[in-house]
């Protein structure tokens, strides 16, 4: 952990609200709802209203409140927030594929509009200019514990910017990947005269252009303008930790609107956090899961991640949490490791368009039901903070290897509308429907699941089981890692679309590559075709592809309507290799039908996962746990209308509920926490 111990606390100032004469009495109260921290904005338009003119008269004022009530304070930076003279002086305005300017928008309620252009380097000498002020000026402050460099880094919309000084950047991105012009052309079947004069993509349909440029714009191309703000702190401020979080989060990406490559843009940080991406209530199991995915996919990447935009519902009259809506998010974070816990916001919106958006009090102040759910998770922080401080989330026996490059190649194939447009013609969403399919299939049938970033290839052998969904494109070194682990015990879920494509984008018309594992190529391949498959007496329907091979490898488990194989268990070494023709993970998605439970149990049965010991999450009864040392702290959480009991098997050491005879109760819509002796 780079802190201490857990941080509990809440964004409060993003100007212009809260007003300066509600400050005193918003930063007394949080006490009150053991609220140990407070976030500040730091907003180059508010401060720097005119070119080289600082004025910090509200961060200031915050600062002196912070010490007199003994607050902790994150200061984080609103930069694409720009002041209207980099637009108007600086160009920073961005660029469309056709020519046509993406004006900087701003007002103090949303999270920055239309940023300008930061790969314009006056631009970004602006913004280093201010951020060194910043850091400058506070630094050497007490209070301070932490700085956030940019809130919700991302690439939007598609085409981001097509400016000059992105077309060069794009050129120099290339240019440090293939080294010459030549070997870029060989590689892709381009036709560029020069890195310098390379095009830039009006469309997705020739895939490989789209696909390096979104490399470009959501991975490296946000990761430098992180780290420029990353490196001016740093010429002050030598030991503090310095984040960033992100908006949409990769796993949950389904479009090339909006995308961040969480694995690769992170590297401009110490650790990551994310924002909420899905629904914020909780009334349904799906919504429940996707919030617990939301987390242990944070958790891949990094171990020390903040939940750092919890919403109390989105307000704005339709949205607002109840309870247990916030009580789930909030034990659900921390026994899936967060160590960051920030709230958005402390009061609710009152300008623009968040009209009454997401405080834990009203708009006046007054606390709202919620806010004393905040209260008693505060207090349970404090009532275990020793354990906390030093405690891990348990790790699963089986892993979702996320892969960023096959996730975008799945995007790119579901945007290439009519006429040569972004549209959507027929979007199937398989990677993200098949990773989180597979997520909700483990998690309903109570077995414990990891998500692994497939860049740490290097950590496959601390699983039994690895999930790739639609792992398109397979690079030489997971290739030699893969093999190396099956050939070592380990198993593999090798999903539809498995080695589909070269690493050029390209379709594979020869055997897929993964010798000496697999000899098979791919020979008939159809989308919605109504196919079913079979496996011991039941049948599930085929979404979204039916694939066939030529191969005569393994043992045929399943089979297709018409006869013909759709799955294989290849076994290679002391491992074993299972090789669909059809998604498992996306089929669950999209029906949960029984026959998805039962192929992938009899997988995961025979390599010998670990189930959790209490959890019945079709019956509304979660499981999580937090290791630290010798004991673990069990997280039971209940999200039905009656009481639920369990009897412990483990030595209980506490418990937050009383257990006679090892058994404890979950009260309705509550959450029960134990620390047992492992």
């Amino acid at each position: 952990m780079f802190l201490d111990e857990i941080i509990h606390g809440t964004q409060y100032y993003r100007s212009p609200t809260p007003l300066p004469e509600e400050w005193e009495g918003d930063i007394r109260n949080m006490a009150d709802f053991n609220l140990d921290v407070f976030q500040i904005r730091i907003n180059w338009r508010q401060n720097e209203r005119k070119e080289g003119e600082y004025e910090f008269s509200d961060v200031d004022r915050l600062l002196e409140l912070a010490k007199k009530y003994n607050k902790k304070v994150i200061m984080k930076f609103l930069l694409e927030c720009a002041p209207q003279y980099v637009f108007d002086k600086l160009d920073g305005v961005r660029v469309g594929p056709r020519g046509e300017h993406l004006r900087g928008g701003y007002h103090g309620a949303f999270y920055g509009g239309w940023k300008p252009c930061f790969t314009n380097p006056k631009v970004k000498a602006a913004a280093q200019r201010f951020v060194n002020k910043v850091v400058e000026r506070y630094y050497k402050n007490e209070n301070i514990i932490l700085w956030n460099v940019w809130n919700e880094p991302r690439n939007k919309p598609i085409e981001e910017c097509f400016c000059e000084h992105c077309r060069k950047g794009f050129g120099e991105f290339l240019a440090n990947k293939f080294e010459t012009i030549e070997k870029l052309n060989a590689f892709y079947g381009a036709t560029e005269d020069s890195f310098e004069s390379v095009n830039l993509p009006a469309m997705p349909h020739g895939y490989w252009d789209m696909f390096e440029f979104k490399k470009f714009k959501a991975g490296e191309g946000l990761r430098d303008t992180l780290r420029f703000v990353y490196d001016e702190i740093r010429k002050y401020d030598k030991e503090r930790p310095i984040m960033s979080h992100v908006g949409f989060t990769s796993a949950f990406q389904c479009t090339l609107e909006d995308c961040c490559d969480d694995y690769t843009v992170s590297q401009a940080v110490d650790f990551w956090g994310t924002s909420i991406p899905c629904d914020t209530t909780m009334n349904t199991p799906e919504k429940r899961l996707d919030f617990q995915m939301l987390n242990d996919f944070l958790r891949s990447v990094h171990e020390d991640y903040f939940l750092h935009e919890i919403y109390p519902g989105l307000g704005m009259f339709w949205n607002y949490d109840t309870n247990f809506d916030m009580q789930f998010k909030l034990y659900s974070a921390l026994a899936s490791g967060a160590k960051g816990l920030v709230y958005w916001q402390y009061r609710a919106e009152r300008v623009g368009h968040e009209n009454d958006c997401a405080g834990i009090m009203h708009m006046d102040g007054t606390p709202r039901d919620v806010a004393f759910t905040v209260r008693d998770f505060g207090t349970a922080l404090k009532e275990q903070k020793d354990f906390l401080s030093g405690c891990e989330a348990e790790k699963a026996e089986m892993a979702i290897v996320f892969d960023f490059d096959c996730l975008l190649m799945s995007t790119i194939e579901d945007s290439c509308g009519a006429d040569y447009t972004f549209d959507w013609s027929n979007p199937q969403f398989h990677y993200r429907n098949a990773h989180a399919g597979m997520y909700r299939l483990m998690r309903n049938t109570n077995r414990k699941v990891d998500y692994l970033g497939v860049k740490d290839y290097h950590k496959f052998g601390e699983y039994k089981v690895l999930y790739f969904p639609y792992y398109c494109m397979i690079k030489p070194e997971i290739k030699t890692a893969l093999e190396s682990f099956i050939k070592e015990g380990g198993t593999v879920i090798a999903d539809e679309g498995f080695g589909l494509r070269t690493t050029n984008t390209w379709m594979q018309p020869y055997d897929v590559d993964f010798k000496p594992v697999l000899n098979a190529r791919m020979r008939h391949r159809r989308l919605n075709s109504g196919a079913t498959v079979s496996y011991k007496g039941k049948t599930g329907a085929v979404l979204p592809f039916k694939t066939q091979y030529l191969t005569d490898d393994g043992e045929i488990l399943a089979t297709f309507d018409d006869g013909t194989p759709a799955l294989r268990k290849i076994e290679y070494g002391k491992g074993k290799f299972y090789f669909f023709g059809f998604s498992v993970g996306y089929g669950y998605y999209a029906d949960g039908a029984e026959i998805w439970k039962d192929i992938v149990g009899d997988i995961v049965n025979e390599a010998g996962i670990d189930s959790y010991k209490y959890s019945d999450v079709t019956g509304g009864l979660y499981e999580k746990r937090l290791v630290n040392g010798d004991k673990q702290m069990i997280i039971l959480q209940n999200a039905t209308d009656e009481v639920k009991t369990v009897q412990i098997q483990e030595e209980i050491v506490w418990s937050s509920e009383n257990a006679v005879e090892n058994f404890v109760s979950i009260q309705p819509k509550g959450t029960t926490r134990l620390i047992v002796r492992a």
